[in-house]
């Protein structure tokens, strides 16, 4: 048997220099920074693995806790009141205080925080309006003065010294009171959020987008009183409205947007008026969600078709169609969207109708190369259920689908000439379902990839998975989940 090479062979020994931890031996600042991407549960663990690791959490960049729903204890006669050790009800608050009082210990003001995010199952006014201002640095007198139209107890009013954070670079706020100071400096805020901002006429907001002159992404969700907003910076590259049903009119300047989101009710009229905007040069990606059923009448036909005109030359459409008849989908009345190389199509496929409209699209996107279907509802894609599978893992319970030749996907240019990946998700095999599998596949010229990720919990239906195979094209690439 001949010996093992030279390079090969362990080392008798190990110097001292090459047993060292190599991990250990970096500085703080950077292990902290390493320590910034992990939950703050996990990296605060790390002071178990050795004492060089005790105080390294102190140097993190980033404290983010979230209390979970029903986590949080009532009894603050028990918890607070009548212990020794006076402690909060919420896990959450204690964990908070515990990481900032770790940084102020350990790394003092060396290490600055990038991001500080928490969030209460519940909010209770007085006790953790004291706490949340101490995390801020909140003076007694910051909440004084205001320009909301109202205040509401149980929620929590903002310290106004948070709007005079230069360094400040995203501001998420929700389930708050919006109080602004006379003054708002706000240089290097790019990503701004808010949601559910209570008893504001829209003012607040107005005055505090208007002060953010780097701001390049902006999300208003449930803004109920919001009626009006002029947002022109020339650098807005992201815009999200979802559920603001007050809201009259919305000026943009689009000159370098590049994503815009709506869910809502279905405008009357032009809502979004984008500026700056080329006629030949759409907004890259559009994603497009209502809010209420739009049926089959002449006149809510016509509105639909005119709200889809307004996005015509986007790139990437992610249309909700949950909540739309399949008429609104055919392709008499609907733009040409002769840009669109990407379409995503969201809701149940589960009535044949579906078919008729899918063809009306593809009629309508020439240059399509990317078809993605999400055959589930919000709700389904977030609580999957067991029983929507319907077991179908032997091949037995898996009748034969017949497609007749009257549907005219064979005639579609987009399937025959550009279509090289589609998408399916949330496939659970119904006749509609497997209908428009066999009419894409088997049309589909120069497929290259298809992929298909079935519902439920089940293990993946054999019959199902043979018979898109039986039905792609050769050579192309198949994923199956």
């Amino acid at each position: 048997m001949e010996s093992p090479s030279p390079s090969l062979s362990p080392s008798p020994s190990l110097s001292p220099s090459r047993a060292r931890d190599r991990i250990s031996g970096l500085p703080d600042d950077v292990l902290g920074h390493i320590l910034s991407f992990l939950p703050n549960d996990e990296a605060g663990r790390a002071a178990v693995l050795c004492r060089r690791w005790c105080d390294v959490f102190g140097h993190v960049h980033t404290v983010s806790f979230e209390e979970r729903e029903g986590e949080r204890n009532d009894d603050w006669y028990t918890y607070y009141l009548k212990a020794t050790e006076r402690r909060s009800c919420s896990t959450a608050i204690d964990r908070i205080s515990a990481a900032l009082l770790c940084r102020r210990r350990c790394a003092g003001g060396h290490v600055p925080l990038r991001t500080f995010r928490f969030a209460f199952d519940k909010f209770m006014d007085g006790l953790d309006t004291i706490q949340v201002d101490q995390y801020s640095g909140a003076a007694v007198d910051d909440n004084t003065g205001s320009d909301s139209d109202d205040d509401e107890t149980g929620l929590y009013r903002l310290p106004r010294r948070l709007f005079s954070c230069a360094a400040l670079k995203t501001l998420c706020l929700s389930h708050c009171l919006l109080k602004l100071p006379e003054a708002i400096h706000l240089p290097c805020l790019e990503t701004l959020r808010l949601t559910n901002i209570r008893h504001d006429s829209g003012r607040s907001v107005q005055r505090l987008v208007s002060s953010c002159p780097r701001l390049d992404d902006l999300t208003l969700e449930a803004v109920h009183h919001l009626r009006t907003l002029s947002v022109l910076h020339r650098r807005l590259r992201r815009f999200v409205l979802r559920c603001c049903h007050s809201v009259k009119s919305i000026q943009i300047d689009a000159s370098e947007l590049r994503s815009i989101e709506f869910r809502g009710y279905l405008p009357r009229e032009s809502l979004v008026t984008l500026h700056g905007l080329p006629a030949s040069r759409g907004i890259p990606s559009c994603t497009l969600s209502l809010c209420t059923l739009v049926s089959k009448s002449a006149a809510k036909l016509k509105a639909f078709r005119r709200f889809l005109w307004s996005f015509a030359a986007t790139k990437r459409l992610h249309l909700h169609h949950q909540r739309l008849h399949s008429k609104c989908l055919t392709a008499d009345g609907l733009p040409s969207f002769f840009h669109m190389t990407h379409l995503v199509l969201q809701g149940r496929v589960h009535h044949r109708g579906f078919i008729g409209a899918m063809r009306g699209m593809l009629e309508q996107t020439p240059n399509l190369e990317v078809l993605s279907l999400h055959m589930a509802d919000e709700k389904e894609r977030l609580w999957e259920r067991a029983e929507s599978s319907h077991c179908l893992g032997k091949a037995g319970d898996v009748p034969v689908v017949v497609v007749s030749d009257g549907w005219g996907f064979s005639k579609t240019p987009c399937l025959r000439l550009r279509v090289r990946e589609i998408n399916m998700e949330h496939y659970e095999g119904n006749e509609t379902q497997r209908t428009l599998a066999r009419l894409l596949f088997s049309n589909s010229i120069v497929l290259q990839r298809l992929r298909v990720i079935f519902a439920g919990k089940c293990l993946v239906p054999t019959r199902l998975k043979e018979e898109i195979e039986s039905w792609a094209k050769d050579g192309s690439e198949r994923i199956f989940m």
